[in-house]
C-alpha cells in the first residue's frame, strides 16, 4: 500500500471512491487530494480545501475491507504538514470527533468559525447529520 498526494490522473478514480462510500462531493478545484492505494485501487482518501487562509480537512474515508488496519492513521499523519501551512478546521461527524483529536484539533464553538463555515454546519444539520465543530491551530 502507498499513500500519496493525488494528480489529476486519478481524478475520476477518487471521485468513484466517493460515490462508492455515500459521500457527497467530488474532488474541487480548491481541494488537494490524498490518496491509499492498494495495488493502483484507491482504497482511503481525503481532502484539504485551501480557501479564505484556512485549510479545511475534508471527505475522510477508508474503505470498508481495510479499516481497522491504521490507513486513517497514516492519511492524517501524511496530511499534518500541509495543516500546518494555515489555521485548519473540519466538521467531522460526532462518532469521528476523537480520531482527529489524534493530529491537534479541537473541539471549538460553532461561533468561532468563519461565517462560510459556519453556513456549511447549518447546511449539514438541517440534512440531518450530527457533526462536531473543530479547529487546529497552526503548528509552524
Amino acid at each position: 500500500m502507498k499513500i500519496l498526494e493525488a494528480d489529476l490522473s486519478l481524478k475520476e478514480q477518487i471521485n468513484r471512491f466517493y460515490v462508492a462510500q455515500g459521500y457527497h462531493s467530488d474532488w474541487s478545484e480548491t481541494e488537494r487530494a490524498f490518496v491509499c492505494l492498494d495495488d493502483g485501487a484507491v482504497v482511503g482518501s481525503v481532502k484539504i480545501e485551501q480557501i479564505y487562509e484556512v485549510a479545511i480537512l475534508r471527505g475522510m474515508y477508508v474503505d470498508d475491507k481495510y479499516q481497522r488496519q491504521g490507513i486513517g492513521t497514516q492519511l492524517l499523519s501524511y496530511i499534518e504538514p500541509v495543516l500546518n501551512e494555515r489555521p485548519a478546521f473540519c466538521i467531522p461527524l460526532s462518532h469521528a470527533a476523537d480520531f482527529y483529536r489524534k493530529i491537534g484539533f479541537r473541539e471549538v464553538p460553532e461561533s468561532t468559525y468563519p461565517k462560510f463555515l459556519a453556513e456549511r454546519c447549518d447546511k449539514y444539520r438541517k440534512a440531518g447529520y450530527m457533526i462536531k465543530t473543530m479547529h487546529r491551530d497552526q503548528f509552524l
